[in-house]
């Protein structure tokens, strides 16, 4: 936008024609309607003022040596569609402005013509290039407003869902702050392995997830202060299998499914609920096992208080080829060598990132 007191600049036209005496009446012409001309007495020679120069509009002669009028054509609008080009032949031919039409000329004269339709043609090509112009200049503010726009969907879709689980995890009192060190070890070993973007946001989700079918188990069970009997612990059992049925219910959680199955499947295959083994377990629900488990051994629990750091890494080191895949706890080490986030998994895992994995995955293609 012009500031104020500042004037437009006249419209910038570049005319082409073998011929010195077409190049110069043209241009006294439209230096009379108030336009900055440029001359060029060759296709070659208006490509280079092309190189140095914006021009509005180009008027060119259709039949030169070496390089047509066509040819040029083709070049100006593959570099820039909205430069408008006017065509003027003295040969009409038929094919010629077909041609010329289907290049997207805007507009074709024969000579001779009178001035005064030259003047109307260029001033018709101005009023498209402006059409054209704002229309791109439209677009590109709806594209900016639609990008942002999807940003804060995004952003309150994924606040939602943490929200969510931190409303599943307040059920259970022995867990306080689970969800979030399970995210934070599960995101940063699968990190660490290098998976791509549709793991990392299976990961993300199961993680996030993984204990939501604990809404379906009583809370006599759930917060029992003492030992489970056979039977409540049959039926505690069962949430892997209840949680992965909730989320397949909403699509846009059912990439957390399998993490969720087969978070307490063992590598050896005495885990539950199928008795899977090694590769037969999802990455997801292989990852979240170590995850869950180290932080299970960190925290208070009804039948035992909560034990080191170090005995948690040297159980998991003891356990790897049994109850855990050995690739799994070297890359949960690794990452926890390099220091894993803070408190809050978006110190590292912004939700702008957790929303590239989700777009990347194609999340609502599961």
């Amino acid at each position: 936008m012009k500031g104020a007191g500042e004037e437009k600049r006249p419209a910038s036209i570049l005319i082409v024609d073998d011929e010195v005496s077409v190049t110069s009446l043209i241009s006294k012409q439209l230096r009379r309607d108030g336009f900055a001309c440029q001359e060029a007495l060759s296709a070659e020679e208006a490509l280079e003022h092309l190189e140095g120069s914006d021009f509005d509009v180009v008027v060119t002669d259709i039949r030169m040596p070496q390089m047509s009028g066509i040819d040029l054509l083709k070049i100006v609008k593959q570099r820039d569609p909205e430069v408008q080009v006017v065509m003027i032949t003295g040969n009409p031919n038929v094919d010629f402005a077909v041609e010329a039409i289907r290049l997207q000329a805007d507009d074709y004269l024969v000579k001779p013509f009178e001035l005064g339709q030259l003047s109307h043609a260029v001033a018709r090509a101005l009023e498209h290039r402006e059409l054209l112009q704002e229309n791109r200049r439209y677009r590109e503010r709806l594209e900016i407003r639609v990008e942002e726009q999807s940003q804060e969907i995004e952003r309150l879709f994924l606040d939602g869902l943490s929200a969510l689980a931190a409303a599943i995890e307040a059920r259970d009192r022995y867990t306080g702050g689970h969800v979030d060190r399970v995210s934070r070890y599960a995101l940063a070993t699968a990190d660490a392995m290098g998976l791509e973007d549709q793991k990392m946001w299976a990961v993300w989700l199961a993680s996030m997830f993984h204990d939501v079918g604990k809404l379906a188990i009583p809370d006599s069970i759930l917060n029992k202060p003492g030992p489970l009997t056979e039977e409540e612990y049959a039926e505690m059992k069962l949430h892997p299998v209840l949680g992965a049925q909730i989320v397949k219910r909403a699509s846009f959680l059912i990439p957390a499914a399998l993490g969720i199955l087969h978070h307490q499947e063992r590598w050896d295959g005495r885990g539950y609920p199928s008795g899977l083994r090694g590769d037969q377990i999802s990455i997801e629900g292989r990852i979240l096992a170590v995850a869950d488990a180290f932080d299970a051994m960190l925290t208070d629990r009804p039948y035992r208080p909560a034990q080191t750091e170090e005995y948690a890494v040297s159980e998991l080191e003891r356990c790897a080829g049994t109850q855990f895949d050995p690739v799994v706890v070297r890359g949960f080490l690794e990452a926890r060598a390099n220091g894993f986030p803070g408190p809050s998994p978006h110190e590292q895992y912004p939700l702008q990132r957790v929303a590239e994995w989700s777009g990347n995955a194609g999340k609502r293609d599961y």
